[in-house]
């Protein structure tokens, strides 16, 4: 039986009572995640390579946040991203305890208004939230059937084909709109599909002759069409070639006037942020800190980086501070051009 004597019980509790006189240890920011939990947000619903970036993420960047957080991936799905992004800036707790992944689209919803009814749909502002950063760059591209006469994106103009597309602010509706009215292609466009599963289902049937699709969200899925030459590529549409499509000319590269080259490149910025993560508004800057550092980290995690090519999102990860310059560039476009490609997207 363990004995204890008066003495040395009275000792200990005489230091007992001396360190709860102390003032307690004010919580650093380090301890901030400490028993949370971090909600990842995804602006559509599950599937395609949108939504496993997040999921990707959140399987290694815990580790890196101080605290090891738990991390629960949330599909917020609606208009193209918009009901998340609306939820993140005002409903959401701005701790950092929640993070948004968006599509790109929303980068120029608040120009453009491409799935908020117009310019003056969304009323959040972009340069108020904090950017983590994109883990990489995917430009969309324009395919056909291997088998169609259409060979070159000049055939386009020329022959025309038909395209399948879901709703109208999705990138398939956007750029085959853009394709008809700046590029001058014959593209028939028929929309109303789910998604890029059922608009590619529709291709198989021989329902339609190709689309405007992600390239990562390609490969994901039918990277063996295009080494087969199932399918071929036309075009694709960031600022610049991508490493990945070395030989496939850009949409700014086939425009043939000033004024479509530089509409095409203002909508071509957002795929240089192709998968934006981003805080709300008025998160503690200790908070923010902490979320970039631990992104920065995972960026360089040989697993993270495996599944990230395993997707084939090229260009590398991009910092918040450069994607914060995209989002400036964005605000600052000259309101000529702004107005001009929006009539552009908005005429019949």
């Amino acid at each position: 039986m363990l004995s204890i004597s008066r003495r040395s019980w009275i000792a200990r509790a005489s230091a007992l009572a001396a360190s709860a006189a102390l003032p307690m240890r004010p919580a650093t920011a380090a301890d901030f995640y400490d028993g949370k939990i971090l909600h990842f947000l995804v602006g559509i619903p599950p599937g395609g390579s949108y939504d496993l970036m997040p999921r990707f993420l959140a399987s290694h960047i815990a580790k890196y946040i101080p605290g090891n957080p738990k991390i629960v991936v949330e599909n917020m799905p609606g208009a193209g991203s918009l009901t998340m992004m609306n939820y993140l800036y005002y409903k959401a707790p701005h701790d950092g305890t929640v993070i948004g992944f968006p599509m790109n689209t929303m980068l120029l919803e608040p120009s453009l208004g491409l799935v908020g009814g117009g310019a003056g749909g969304p009323h959040f502002d972009l340069s108020r939230m904090a950017w983590v950063g994109t883990p990489g760059q995917d430009p969309s591209v324009a395919w056909i059937a291997g088998a169609s006469p259409v060979r070159t994106f000049e055939d386009l103009r020329t022959r025309g084909a038909t395209f399948g597309t879901s709703n109208a602010g999705a990138d398939g509706t956007v750029l085959a709109n853009l394709c008809n009215k700046l590029l001058g292609t014959k593209i028939k466009i028929v929309s109303g599909y789910a998604g890029t599963a059922e608009y590619v289902g529709a291709f198989e049937k021989g329902e339609v002759d190709g689309a405007v699709t992600l390239y990562a969200a390609l490969m994901a899925s039918h990277s063996d069409w295009i080494k087969s030459g199932r399918i071929r590529l036309l075009a694709q549409f960031g600022t610049e070639r991508s490493p990945e499509l070395p030989d496939i000319p850009t949409g700014v590269e086939l425009a043939t006037n000033d004024d479509a080259r530089a509409m095409l490149r203002f909508y071509g910025t957002k795929f240089s942020a192709a998968y934006p993560v981003v805080l709300p508004p008025d998160v503690p800057a200790d908070q923010i800190r902490i979320i970039r550092q631990a992104f920065a980290k995972t960026m360089q995690d040989p697993d993270f980086k495996a599944k990230i090519e395993s997707l084939h999102v090229s260009g590398g990860a991009v910092s918040p501070e450069t994607v914060e310059a995209f989002v400036r560039s964005i605000d600052n476009a000259p309101p000529a051009l702004v107005e001009k490609l929006r009539a552009v997207l908005q005429a019949k």
